[in-house]
């Protein structure tokens, strides 16, 4: 139930913001000069770019924290493996 309401809640804030994006510069077309429309869609293009960046940098952080935890599981799966022979080699 608490994974549906936050993938509603991403649904609704992400159109949202898509909606402000794409309707904010068409409602400024009218109202600012040809030079001030190009700082703004310069200024949207590098927003979007780096919040994609962020995204990019996020995601492969959470790769490297995944790869790192499986790799730590793995060692200590040796070594309890590896204990449990030691004991078995001393009981015999």
């Amino acid at each position: 139930m608490n994974n549906i309401i936050k993938s509603i809640t991403l649904t609704l804030t992400s159109l949202a913001a898509g909606f402000i994006a794409i309707t904010i510069p068409f409602n400024l077309i009218g109202t600012l000069s040809k030079e001030a429309m190009h700082i703004v869609f310069i200024s949207e293009i590098v927003i979007y770019f780096s919040v994609a960046m962020i995204f990019l940098v996020a995601s492969d952080k959470k790769k490297q924290q995944e790869i790192k935890s499986n790799e730590r599981h793995k060692e200590r799966r040796r070594k309890i493996e590896e204990v449990k022979k030691d004991w078995i080699d001393i009981a015999a």
